[in-house]
């Protein structure tokens, strides 16, 4: 049943117990005849703004982390250059820069490939994370993945990670752990201006499940027709922002209620992850809704029967979106 939308003085309270709602599986819209409250609609725009973003982040932590550590066990596998057939080495624990530690083993490739400490094409990596950091405060790592490199070049490279059951790959962000189950595709490169570096991330993948940890929620998503790319800005290291750009389909199966739309974002974030400008538009089969951020504010445009028409909108704070998603 519709109910009115609140004024302003019980806005955050309301949003907030129909993202609660919604985790639990009551309330919402699937995009049919029926009206679509403006909570549900906040709802819809709290994931849509941060899963895919947040996906996105940790997939590049991880290539960034499994390259550091494929270097690192250099050294260590210098033993093995003499070698005159292929077989798999394994190398670890290793102890990671920030904290715990991995192991991984490569095979694919000549000996002297697998133990230079380079990622090459065609190698296959098994690696396990424990509590891995790559350096303070950077994500945390754990659980399993699989990761078969694809084309290498002078500043990046492209690699398939797959991850699933019994041990998935975790990473945890800011807001949260993401887990993943599935297969995904993630291109890394880097170029460097002094202090400055901006690493290009992009993510591709037909269907990755993925699991959420925030605000003491548990969310479960399936990202589809995943075509995103990211931007970060670093200096000296520290990571300053980042944007996003691209389109995914993002579903939820939950008890009493089950969702699909279309995700087309061009978005920026701060440092932590928290998004401070930009547009993400999401179209359900009967309706799109537009969602505009401009620093701490968002504001939320429903078009009914998509047909080009605005026919309401409300303002919510960026915080409110960052607290609902999940």
């Amino acid at each position: 049943m519709a109910r009115r939308f609140p004024t302003a003085p019980s806005l955050g309270l309301s949003l907030l117990s129909a993202s609660l709602l919604l985790a639990c599986g009551g309330g919402g819209d699937t995009g049919s005849a029926e009206t679509l409250t403006d909570q549900t609609a906040a709802g819809y725009a709290a994931n849509a703004s941060v899963v895919g973003s947040d996906a996105a982040s940790a997939l590049d932590a991880t290539l960034l982390t499994a390259t550091e550590l494929v270097s690192a066990s250099a050294t260590t596998q210098s033993a093995v250059t003499g070698r005159e057939q292929a077989q798999a080495i394994t190398v670890g624990p290793l102890q990671c820069g920030g904290g715990g530690t991995a192991s991984l083993t490569v095979d694919g490739a000549t000996p002297q490939a697998e133990a230079n400490g380079q990622l090459d094409t065609g190698e296959i990596y098994a690696v396990t994370f424990t509590n891995c950091r790559r350096a303070a405060g950077a994500p945390t790592l754990n659980g399993v993945l699989s990761m078969t490199v694809g084309t290498v070049t002078a500043n990046g490279a492209t690699v398939t990670i797959t991850s699933g059951t019994p041990n998935p790959l975790s990473v945890t962000l800011p807001r949260g752990s993401v887990t993943f189950n599935g297969s995904v595709t993630v291109a890394r490169s880097v170029s460097v201006n002094g202090n400055n570096s901006t690493v290009g991330t992009q993510v591709s993948s037909t269907s990755l499940a993925v699991t959420t940890q925030f605000n003491g929620r548990t969310g479960n998503f399936t990202l589809s027709n995943v075509n995103l790319t990211r931007l970060a800005n670093h200096v000296s290291g520290a990571l300053q922002s980042s944007s996003y750009n691209g389109s995914h389909t993002l579903s939820a199966v939950l008890p009493n209620l089950s969702y699909s739309y279309d995700v087309a974002t061009n978005g920026g974030f701060n440092a932590n992850g928290v998004p401070n400008q930009g547009s993400w538009v999401i179209t359900l089969p009967r309706r799109t809704i537009t969602i505009s951020i401009n620093g701490a504010s968002a504001t939320i445009a429903v078009d009914d029967g998509n047909n080009g028409s605005i026919d309401r909108s409300f303002t919510v704070p960026v915080a409110q979106l960052g607290s609902d998603a999940g």
